[in-house]
């Protein structure tokens, strides 16, 4: 039961990429005449990043285990 579903999950990847190949696009370009209008200031986008990273380890780092009860 478990080849038949490991060889049913590889042909169907294999099938999904001809699948896709095989579609029509016909999709048209998107308007890229404001393209940068959403950008934000590279150092403020650092800055944010930074305290972000900063507060996910100090996060992880802290130890506040004095509450926690100990096994005999």
């Amino acid at each position: 039961m478990r080849k038949l579903i490991i060889g049913a999950a590889a042909a169907a990847l294999v099938a999904s990429g001809a699948v896709a190949q095989a579609a029509p696009m016909a999709r048209t370009a998107a308007p890229a005449e404001d393209a940068e209008a959403m950008a934000g200031s590279p150092i403020l986008l650092g800055l944010i990043g930074a305290v972000a990273l900063g507060l996910i380890i100090w996060q992880i780092n802290e130890d506040n285990d004095e509450d926690l009860p100990t096994s005999p």
